[in-house]
Formats: structure tokens, C-alpha cells, sequence
């Protein structure tokens, strides 16, 4: 009882200390941040860039003083809550290829209380539910496309939910496999040819989908794409899937070590800092494809995917491009500027443990900052706060290597995410020998971590680079 209490203590001294530090970031940088957050909230007028040797810039730059790191430049003031009000600013993104309505999305925010977790994840599969049990009414009347269009913001629906889910939790478990359901009833009724895969990779096996709009043994060019810590495959067909779609290219979603997709069928699968193995195994199983051009592959990650990806393109050089959105390359250095240096510094000394963080009431620290430790370190695999900092040191990737990446290699991001992933885009843009960089200015309307602000623009500048280099 005594080491409770102590917790307790630590705990709340560290909540206090987090909250002060981003509120007075955020008041410096004139914006609304949320303590604990990845949110420094506050607009960045114009983009801290240059043009780097080995590398080429494309977007116009100027003078800007960034936070560190906001997860985006704009808000859309629904919720005080900078962490929430981005979640519903990124399940607006999806609209446009068919993620979802700003109608129902608002109608699901005026039953979520500010910053409370559980409440989102209620009104959010309350209405995936709806949408499912609508796509079935109307595919029982034989109406498939209005059918297929629910199924799919059903899905998207279900993953928001999942989003604030406790990983702990069997029912977060339950609304990914909801996700996953919805999104393959929406799949078989698109009118595309679709394979769900189970991709043997070691003991197990990598959860994707396989998606071509070809005719069988037309061998074209193909898009294999993944997400970062909290997305999914089936976020990124609305985040880039169906864009490629529509222009003539075979899309592999795919889920690697840790990520959420694959954490649905093995819960304690972690991120791994080394994805070359992940990367030649999806490799030879496309390539072994008989709608497959295998001189026209390429891979693209968002989010911690632009490190996955990164990775996986060390030394494969069957890979004809890369796309890293943002080129995330030093992952202790993104979650320390998350966090503060003070905060992190506390961490250090006043350890946290899984243990620990499960049993702290809300008093000690507001659920939405517990589940978000416990979230990293559960996907980290490491026993306590303090572990999963030290773990995120092996997340990194040297101008060493990256003067290695023997393709064409595009990096993406938004002038709004602050100055660490500027920061580490240019270090990209610097080393990468056929490296070229792509700033996201205020004024294009792409503000967002991922461009989620506007996702037609972010899948333009990805497909337009990307078809100059598949030619």
C-alpha cells in the first residue's frame, strides 16, 4: 500500500507537471494545446525548410516559429480538447473517398464529453452499428452500392472507436474486428478483385488486404502501404488505398509487428525497430503475383509508418520508390518533444509500470493520458514508462543508412507538425541520394499531421511523384 500511494504521488506530480508545460507551450505558441497530447495546437504560418544536398525540395518555404510538435496547424474547436478535436478532425479527412459524413460525425460529437475516452468510444460504435445494420437493410433490398457505401463509414466508424479503446479491453478487440468485418463486406461489393491475406511471416503471420481493379494476370503497377502506431489498413484505403485505385495501380494494405491490425488476432505482438524482414516478405509474396509488375512496386508509409517504411527499404532493392509521410527518423527524439524534456526527464526518475498505471484512479491521472501510457507501452513491449522511453532509442535511422536507399525516395509533410518532423524531414531530404521533399505550406489547405486536412491534395502530390518514377 505504501508503493501505491507512492505511485499515486508520482503519478500526479507528473500530470500537473504535463499539464503545465503544454499549456504554457501552447499559450506561447497562441494556440489551445492539451496537455499529454501530441498537440501543440497552434497554427504554423509557413514552413521551417531548405533545400538539402542529395535531395531535392519542392513546396515554397519560409520563416516560422513552430512548436516542436502539433499534430496540426489548424483546429476545428469542437472539443477543448486538442488530442479529441484532431481525432475528429481525422474522421472528417476520410470523407472524401468514403470514410464518412460531416453529418453523422457531428451528430456522434454531441454525445462524447470533452476529453473523456469512453464516451467517444460509445458514440462512435453506436454509430458504426448504425451504418452496419443500414447496409444490410438496404443489401437485402438489393441496393449494393448504397449498401457498400455504409459498410464502408461503418468501418471507419469502428475504428475511431477502437481508437480510444483500453488495450486491455476485449471490447476494443471486438470493435477492430468490426472494422476489419464491415470494411471486407464494403470490399466484395466494390466491384474490385479483393483477397484477404494471412501473409506467413515467422511463427505467424501479416494481416492484409489485396485490392486490383486489372483484369486477372494484367500485370500493373502495385502500391503497398501501411500505417503507424494507432492507424489501420483500413484507414489507409481511405488515406491513399482508393486514390490508387482510381489511378490503375494494385494496392496491398498491410499490417506489420504491433500495429493494430495485426494486434486483433495476436494481442501481444510489439513494434520491432528493424522491418527489413517485414519488407522482403511482402516483396516475395507480391512478387510471386501474376498481376504484378515487378519492376513497378512501391511502398509508402504514414504516420510511424514513414519509419516502417524507411526501414524496410534499407538494402531491398527490388522496391522502385518509397514514400515516407512525414520521414519520421529518430522516434525517441518525437516522443520526448511529445512529452517535454522536464516530463520525460520525471518519467526517468519516477518510474511508472504497467501495474501501475492500471490500477491509478482518475484523480491521480485523467483516463485519456493513462490509456495513453499504457497504450505505448503495451505496444512497445516494455513493463514500464521509463523501459518504453529507453526502447524508443532503437527506433532510428542514420544519414549513415539512408545514403544506402538505393531508389527514388519521397518524403511528405505538413508545415503545421512543428519543427521536429521538419526537423528530421529535411535530415532525410539531406542524406537519401535520390531523395525529394515535399512541404505542405499553410495556405494549400494541408495542414494536418498526414495531410488529414486534406487528403485529394496529399494523394495528388504522392501519385503524381509516384507515376513520374513508375513510368
Amino acid at each position: 500500500m505504501t508503493k501505491f500511494f507512492g505511485v499515486l504521488l508520482a503519478a500526479t506530480l507528473l500530470f500537473w507537471m504535463a499539464t503545465a508545460l503544454f499549456s504554457r507551450a501552447a499559450s506561447a505558441a497562441s494556440g489551445t494545446g492539451t496537455p499529454g497530447s501530441a498537440d501543440a495546437a497552434s497554427p504554423a504560418p509557413g514552413a521551417v525548410s531548405q533545400e538539402a544536398p542529395g535531395g531535392e525540395h519542392s513546396g515554397e518555404g519560409g520563416g516560422s516559429t513552430a512548436p516542436l510538435l502539433s499534430r496540426s496547424g489548424v483546429r476545428l474547436h469542437v472539443f477543448k480538447d486538442g488530442e479529441m478535436d484532431f481525432q475528429l478532425l481525422r474522421s472528417f479527412g476520410a470523407d472524401f473517398y468514403g470514410g464518412g459524413t460531416p453529418g453523422e460525425i457531428l451528430l456522434a460529437a454531441e454525445d462524447i464529453a470533452d476529453g473523456d475516452p469512453a464516451s467517444w468510444q460509445a458514440a462512435f460504435a453506436a454509430l458504426g452499428a448504425r451504418l452496419e445494420a443500414d447496409g444490410e437493410a438496404r443489401l437485402a433490398k438489393g441496393n449494393r452500392t448504397s449498401a457498400r457505401d455504409s459498410f464502408f463509414r461503418a468501418a471507419s466508424y469502428y475504428r475511431a472507436a477502437e481508437y480510444y479503446g483500453d488495450q486491455l479491453d476485449e471490447t476494443t478487440r471486438a470493435l477492430g474486428m468490426s472494422c476489419r468485418e464491415t470494411f471486407l463486406k464494403a470490399l466484395n461489393l466494390s466491384g474490385w478483385y479483393v483477397e484477404d491475406l494471412r501473409i506467413p511471416f515467422g511463427d505467424g503471420f501479416l494481416p492484409g488486404y489485396f485490392i486490383r481493379s486489372g483484369a486477372p494476370g494484367e500485370r500493373r503497377k502495385t502500391l503497398l502501404t501501411q500505417s503507424g502506431f494507432d492507424g489501420t489498413a483500413e484507414e489507409m484505403f481511405f488515406a491513399a488505398g482508393r486514390a490508387a485505385l482510381e489511378r490503375g495501380y494494385n494496392v496491398l494494405l498491410f499490417e506489420g509487428p504491433g500495429q493494430a491490425g495485426l494486434r486483433r488476432f495476436v494481442p501481444g505482438s510489439t513494434f520491432v525497430p528493424d522491418l527489413g524482414p517485414v519488407g522482403r516478405t511482402l516483396l516475395d509474396a507480391v512478387l510471386a503475383r501474376s498481376d504484378v509488375d515487378g519492376t513497378r512496386v512501391a511502398l509508402y508509409g504514414a504516420s510511424f509508418g514513414g519509419y516502417f517504411a524507411l526501414s524496410a527499404a534499407l538494402g531491398e532493392p527490388r522496391l522502385a520508390a518509397v514514400v515516407a509521410n512525414s520521414p519520421l527518423l529518430d522516434m525517441s527524439a518525437y516522443a520526448v518533444a511529445t512529452m517535454g524534456e522536464q516530463v520525460a526527464a520525471q518519467f526517468e526518475a519516477n518510474d511508472l509500470s504497467v501495474e501501475d498505471l492500471k490500477a491509478l484512479p482518475p484523480e491521480a491521472m485523467p483516463p485519456k493520458y493513462r490509456l495513453s501510457l499504457l497504450n505505448l507501452c503495451l505496444r512497445f513491449g516494455e513493463p514500464s514508462v521509463k523501459a518504453m522511453l529507453h526502447r524508443l532509442k532503437e527506433f532510428h535511422i542514420s544519414p549513415e543508412q539512408l545514403a544506402t536507399l538505393s531508389m527514388p525516395a519521397l518524403g511528405m509533410v505538413s508545415a503545421g507538425e512543428g519543427a521536429i518532423p521538419l526537423e528530421q524531414s529535411r535530415a532525410f531530404a539531406a542524406a537519401a541520394p535520390k531523395a525529394t521533399l515535399h512541404v505542405f505550406e499553410r495556405e494549400s489547405g494541408a495542414n494536418a499531421h498526414c495531410q488529414l486536412d486534406n487528403l485529394p491534395l496529399s494523394a495528388a502530390v504522392l501519385f503524381d511523384w509516384l507515376d513520374e518514377q513508375l513510368r
